[in-house]
């Protein structure tokens, strides 16, 4: 597995991470035994080097992006996190310093979320390293895509558009400040857990932006059986994509990029008009920046309309992995 053996790295490592949930067992049986919940829903994604994160990321900040996007998917669903798996390739390349900085960046987001290690697998081949958690979470009331009725408001949480850009910054030609800013937004997402008390009281359909914008609006129109319509200029940007777009020459391809580029990892919802104070309230209070961006309608897709009403061609469409 590595210079200290497979199981010497599972006991040193990764059993610390399961501490406190007694089903784990110390990472020492062949399963978990997952707690009793009144709701238990589960997730899992895969990330692998070269395609979901950079040849030359920071170890530690890969840990913590492969466990905040799946707690992403949880908040999506109005889901609390409970614990997690995980199964990781190492590269042969692998050596224990970087393993360690893995592990010392997992630890820090599992004390950060209140989620446990209770399980998965280890091994190495190949010349890339291959993530794969699967995260659990508890909710009586799971947040769905379809539920989403005409009339609805469309709201997003904090800004679009910062990590696609973000995995490009460096070549942006923009303020160190800048590029630092849309770098981190690439490298570490935020998971909106403090929204989850809120989607669950408040929201008719959601879920995570994780392949653009538009994209995913597209995933919502269609498990509701409804259409998108969103305002351009209400579309929430960071300081520093409203510096990027600023500089450039095509504007429709340049918002087109903002809207498609994936990674967001913020949520996109649906509140009835009768809820939305309600959420804006409770948005308020946990401290999560939310934006409403437009509303459902009648008929099918998504539509993008300028100040002046006029439909903006969105040439692109998301990230997908075929």
């Amino acid at each position: 597995m590595s210079r200290i053996g497979e199981f010497e790295f599972i006991a040193q490592s990764l059993a610390p991470l399961s501490a406190g949930y007694e089903g784990a067992f110390g990472l020492t049986d062949d399963a978990a035994l997952l707690a009793q919940t009144p709701g238990l829903v589960v997730t899992s994604d895969t990330l692998v080097q070269g395609v979901h994160f950079r040849n030359d990321d920071p170890m530690d900040l890969i840990a913590r992006k492969a466990l905040r996007v799946n707690i992403s998917d949880l908040v999506a669903m109005a889901a609390k996190p409970h614990a997690f798996l995980l199964s990781i390739v190492w590269p042969e390349s692998i050596r224990p310093e970087q393993q360690n900085l893995f592990v010392e960046g997992l630890a820090f987001d599992i004390a950060e979320y209140s989620v446990p290690l209770i399980g998965g697998d280890t091994t190495r081949g190949g010349d890339r390293l291959v993530l794969t958690i699967t995260a659990f979470g508890e909710t009586e009331a799971p947040l769905r895509r379809s539920g989403a009725r005409p009339g609805d408001r469309v709201f997003v949480s904090g800004t679009i558009g910062d990590a696609g850009l973000g995995l490009h910054a460096a070549e942006a030609g923009l303020p160190e400040s800048a590029t630092q800013s849309l770098n981190n937004r690439y490298l570490l997402p935020e998971p909106r857990v403090g929204l989850i008390k809120a989607l669950r009281q408040s929201a008719s359909a959601g879920l995570d932006i994780s392949d653009g914008l538009v994209a995913d609006a597209g995933h919502l129109a269609r498990a509701s059986d409804v259409a998108l319509d969103i305002r351009l200029e209400d579309v929430p940007l960071s300081d520093a994509a409203r510096l990027w777009l600023s500089r450039q020459n095509n504007q429709v391809e340049a918002w087109s990029s903002l809207l498609t580029g994936g990674d967001d990892y913020e949520m996109l919802f649906c509140v009835p008009e009768h809820e939305r104070q309600a959420l804006l309230t409770a948005a308020q209070a946990c401290g999560v920046s939310v934006t409403e961006i437009g509303e459902v309608a009648e008929g099918k897709g998504v539509q993008v309309t300028d100040e002046s009403g006029q439909i903006v061609q969105i040439l692109r469409t998301g990230f997908t992995h075929f």
